[in-house]
C-alpha cells in the first residue's frame, strides 16, 4: 500500500499537561479502542503511526515526545528514559480513558517500559518494536557529541539544523531502514522539521541518561501482555543482547524476529506488526474501549 508523502510536519492537537506543551496526532474509530503510539530517536508521530494508519482496526493517539517535533523539551536533567516516564505518566492521565494499549519503537520503548514497572495500572498491553531497553556499551556518536561541547556546540548545531538536516535525516533513515530500501513515504517526512535544535539536544540527553536509567528497570509484572518484534539484521541495535533483557525482566513477553529485516520492522513488515498489534487489542479490549476518551 502506497502511502502519501508528507513534505511539511503534519499538526494535530496540543495539550497542555503540568507544565509541558505535547503535541499529539488523533484519529477515533467508532467502538475500538485508541492505542498509545512512541516513535524513537530522532523521529516524530507522524513516522510511527504510518504503516497502521488505514491497516488497523483501532483508533490511533501519538504524541511527538519530548523534544521532538511540536513538544516542548523536558527540563535538563529530567530527559533520559527515567524523566520521560514521569512525562508518559502525565499524558497518560491526562488523556484519560483507563489503561491504555502502547505501541512503541527503539528508544521509545524505554519510557514505557518503566512506567510499566512503576504505574502497572496504566497500562493494559505493549507492542514493542525493536526495542532498545539495555544498557548499552559506550559508542562514540562523534557528530552528537560534537554537536553538545561547550563553546563549538551551538555553531555545530546552527549547521546541522540550516545546512544538513536532509543529509542528516536521509542518512539515519538508511541506516535504521537497512539492508531494506527506504520507503518512499518515509523518505519524503520534513527532514528540517525532525533535524531541530532542540531534537538534537534531546537525542543527546536521552542517550547519555540511557545506561543508568535502565540498569534500575527490574521485574515487570508478568501479568502485563508484552510482544516484542526484531529484525534479524538491524544495524542499530543487536536484538539478541535485547531481547534476553526483556526475557529476564517479564517471563512471559512473546518474541517474533523478521529474517532479513532491519530496525524498521513497522516500515517493512508492516502487515506483520498490525496483526500482532491487531491480536494484542483483541486479546485485551475492555467494553471502556467502546468509548472515546476526553482530552481536557
Amino acid at each position: 500500500m502506497k502511502q502519501p508523502c508528507a513534505k511539511v510536519p503534519r499538526v494535530g492537537e496540543i495539550l497542555q499537561v503540568d507544565h509541558h506543551k505535547i503535541h499529539m496526532l488523533r484519529r477515533s474509530r467508532a467502538n475500538r479502542p485508541e492505542v498509545v503510539f512512541l516513535h524513537g530517536c530522532g523521529s516524530l508521530a507522524e513516522e510511527v503511526v504510518v504503516p497502521f494508519e488505514g491497516r488497523a482496526n483501532i483508533g490511533i493517539i501519538a504524541p511527538d515526545r519530548p523534544g521532538y517535533g511540536f513538544s516542548s523539551p523536558l527540563p535538563s536533567g529530567s530527559q533520559g528514559p527515567l524523566g520521560q516516564s514521569v512525562w508518559l505518566e502525565a499524558f497518560l492521565e491526562h488523556i484519560g480513558g483507563g489503561p491504555r494499549m502502547l505501541v512503541a519503537h527503539s528508544i521509545g520503548c524505554a519510557a514505557p517500559l518503566l512506567l510499566a514497572r512503576r504505574r502497572p495500572d496504566l497500562i493494559r498491553a505493549m507492542l514493542l518494536i525493536a526495542p532498545c531497553c539495555r544498557p548499552v556499551p559506550f559508542k562514540p556518536l562523534l557528530l552528537l557529541r560534537t554537536a553538545m561541547t561547550p563553546l563549538i556546540g551551538s555553531a555545530i548545531r546552527r549547521q546541522m539544523t540550516t545546512r544538513w538536516p536532509e543529509m542528516i535525516f536521509h542518512s539515519a533513515v538508511r541506516t535504521s531502514a537497512g539492508p531494506n530500501p527506504v520507503p518512499e513515504y518515509l523518505a519524503a517526512l520534513p527532514a528540517r522539521h525532525i533535524v531541530s535544535s532542540p531534537s538534537i539536544e534531546t537525542m543527546a540527553a536521552e542517550l547519555s541518561a540511557f545506561n543508568a536509567d535502565m540498569a534500575a528497570l527490574g521485574h515487570i509484572s508478568s501479568d502485563l501482555p508484552i510482544t516484542v518484534v526484531f529484525g534479524d539484521r538491524d544495524r542499530v541495535i543487536d536484538h539478541r543482547w535485547h531481547s534476553e533483557w526483556i526475557r529476564r525482566n517479564h517471563d512471559q513477553a512473546l518474541f517474533k524476529t523478521l529474517r532479513g529485516v532491519g530496525h524498521l520492522p513497522h516500515h517493512v513488515c508492516a502487515e506483520v506488526c498490525v496483526e500482532l498489534l491487531e491480536r494484542l487489542v483483541e486479546a485485551n479490549m475492555s467494553p471502556m474501549d467502546n468509548r472515546r476518551s476526553p482530552v481536557a
